[in-house]
C-alpha cells in the first residue's frame, strides 16, 4: 500500500447546516467510511492551524484510487483537499538507487 497526505479545508457552513463544533465531537467516522469504499485506510487524523484547517495520513493500493477517494471526499464534505504520495524512510535506499 502506498502512503499518501492530505492537506484538508473545511467548507463554511451556514448556521443551518449545522454546528462544525458538533460534527468534530463525532471524530472522522465519515471519512474513514469514504476512504476504506475506495480501499484505502485511514492512518491518522489532525485538526491544525494557519492555511489547511487538518491533515490526514492515508494509505491506498495506489493513486488512482487515492484519487478517486478525494474526489469522494470532496463530493461528501465539500472543502478542498491537497493530495500527495509520501515515501516512508524504509523506501528512501530504493527511490536512492534510481539517481
Amino acid at each position: 500500500m502506498a502512503t499518501f497526505i492530505a492537506l484538508l479545508t473545511l467548507p463554511n457552513e451556514s448556521a443551518e447546516e449545522g454546528s462544525l463544533a458538533h460534527k468534530l465531537e463525532e471524530g472522522a467516522p465519515e471519512t474513514r467510511k469514504v476512504l476504506e469504499a475506495h480501499g484505502g485506510k485511514l492512518i491518522s487524523i489532525y485538526l491544525t492551524m494557519g492555511q489547511f484547517d487538518g491533515v490526514a495520513v492515508m494509505e491506498f493500493p495506489n493513486t488512482v484510487a487515492c484519487a478517486q477517494a478525494m474526489m469522494a471526499f470532496r463530493e461528501r464534505f465539500g472543502g478542498g483537499t491537497q493530495t500527495m504520495e509520501a515515501f516512508p524512510e524504509g523506501q528512501w535506499a530504493e527511490l536512492a538507487a534510481g539517481i
